[in-house]
């Protein structure tokens, strides 16, 4: 049941401050990691139409094989900013711990399957014959670091979960830096440094990498919430347990999300007249989209932590008044930019090409797919509360229903049955995004996610399956 609270206004004032201070942390490190992203292309683009098709495919792949640690990593937030919220510094050391045993182990296997099996990767993947021997020399690369990159994906988490977000902010920052300078270097040349063209991009995303986990590790080594080596070699097996419970629906939630994505393309390649038109459109328009919405990602991310403080306090009503703040300050925030792109869709769609017929669809893409996004600030913002709070299973069938239940199944009676046009289908996106995010605002408006990291079998935390319970005297 409910319990109904008011909050005067100073109240409001420091849920505001406490969301903005763990948010503008997180932008920009979503901000770096971007820029990593742009400059790697940049860099291809100069070295030819082979090495920026293989960047992308290979890029695509490579956070495919992340979607684990992703997982993982929003296991360890939901726990360690619970028992953070506790005030359990040991909670926080031995969830750590195990969450980089667990990553390490699975970052471990696919290292050596990519190191034996690079040609058998590239050509399931389906990848063009032009390519295929750069897409190799990627993932050579690439699987040299997969351990690292997982170590440094939970490790960040780890540190936003505790109360170090500034800290993963510099060290994210410093990783990002030396990945684009390595990216100019070591593709360009520079003075005596010889250029190593299209795996120059490859070595210096592994230097970055690799160079953000060792930060990442000095700071997690230290403190009184510091990691316990001792505890990386006697894991529990609960523990692990409860870190899959809540790991493995954030991941097979982002697989759902992007097999769904990819059967969109497909089904958007199916219009009769106009598909090449309507693809390039979609394609330039996501990433108008995706630069929009990195603020909204970062405050998901940061409701999440905040939820998962407030729970582990025992503040429930706290949590539900915190995540209502962070979702009025998503919406906020995502307004200017998306009346912007509304008005000036034809503007920025000339930015990205000069097809006239691809300008027009793109402004019609845009347009049209503006009008849900403040329904999208609201539900992002909510289901970081949710997983904050370790209600990843219903985030997970939330997140199928609205791809494969909803936005799937309307793209195909567009094309289909009623046999409209692209325009159509971007309605139906947007419709099923409404949808979606009504699901979530309806799961949040309940009870139960507030007990989701509750096991009522051990009448305790879930977190508290990895602490050891010290024997009665």
């Amino acid at each position: 049941m409910k319990t109904s609270v008011h909050y005067n206004f100073d109240e409001v004032k420091r849920f505001l401050a406490e969301s903005w201070s763990m948010g503008w942390p997180m932008i920009l490190i979503m901000f770096f990691h971007f820029s990593i992203g742009m400059a790697d292309v940049y860099v291809a683009g100069y070295l030819g139409t082979n090495v920026l098709a293989a960047v992308g495919y290979v890029g695509q792949l490579y956070w495919t094989l992340l979607i684990v640690a992703n997982g993982i990593t929003v296991g360890a937030v939901s726990m360690i900013s619970q028992a953070y919220g506790a005030n359990s510094s040991e909670g926080v050391s031995r969830v750590t711990a195990h969450s980089l045993v667990l990553g390490i182990a699975i970052s471990g296997v696919l290292t050596a399957f990519a190191l034996a099996f690079p040609s058998s990767i590239v050509r399931i993947a389906g990848m063009p014959g032009d390519i295929r021997d750069i897409a190799e020399d990627f993932i050579r690369i690439f699987s040299l670091v997969l351990i690292p990159t997982y170590v440094m994906v939970i490790t960040s988490g780890v540190l936003r979960a505790s109360g170090r977000i500034h800290v993963a902010m510099i060290n994210s920052l410093v990783a990002s830096v030396v990945n684009i300078a390595g990216d100019l270097i070591l593709g360009f040349g520079w003075g005596p440094i010889p250029a190593l063209g299209y795996k120059g991009i490859a070595w210096a995303t592994a230097a970055g990498t690799t160079l953000g986990m060792v930060l990442n590790l000095v700071f997690i080594l230290r403190g009184p919430s510091g990691l316990r080596l001792s505890c990386l070699l006697h894991p529990l097996p609960r523990c692990m347990k409860n870190l899959a419970r809540l790991g493995v629906p954030s991941a097979l939630q982002q697989t759902a999300w992007n097999a769904g994505t990819l059967v969109v393309y497909f089904l958007v390649g199916q219009l009769r007249g106009g598909e090449i038109t309507a693809l390039a459109a979609m394609t330039a328009g996501v990433r108008i989209e995706a630069l929009i919405f990195l603020p909204i990602f970062a405050l998901n991310m940061a409701c999440a932590v905040l939820t998962g403080n407030k729970l582990g306090a025992g503040d429930e009503a706290g949590a539900r008044y915190g995540a209502k703040v962070v979702a009025a300050l998503s919406l906020t925030i995502i307004l200017l930019p998306v009346v912007a792109v509304f008005v000036f869709a034809p503007q920025i769609s000339s930015w990205l090409t000069q097809d006239r017929a691809v300008i027009d669809e793109m402004v019609r893409y845009l347009r049209i797919n503006m009008v849900g996004m403040p329904f999208l600030a609201i539900g992002i913002s909510l289901s970081g509360a949710l997983q904050g709070a370790g209600d990843t299973m219903a985030t997970m069938r939330i997140v199928f229903t609205g791809m494969w239940l909803f936005r799937i199944p309307f793209i195909l009676a567009i094309i289909h049955v009623f046999r409209f046009s692209a325009t159509g289908v971007w309605w139906a996106m947007t419709l099923s995004m409404i949808l979606m995010c009504g699901l979530l605002a309806n799961r949040f408006r309940g009870d139960t996610w507030v007990k989701a990291s509750f096991d009522k079998e051990s009448n305790s935390m879930l977190w508290e399956a990895c602490v050891p319970k010290k024997p009665v005297v």
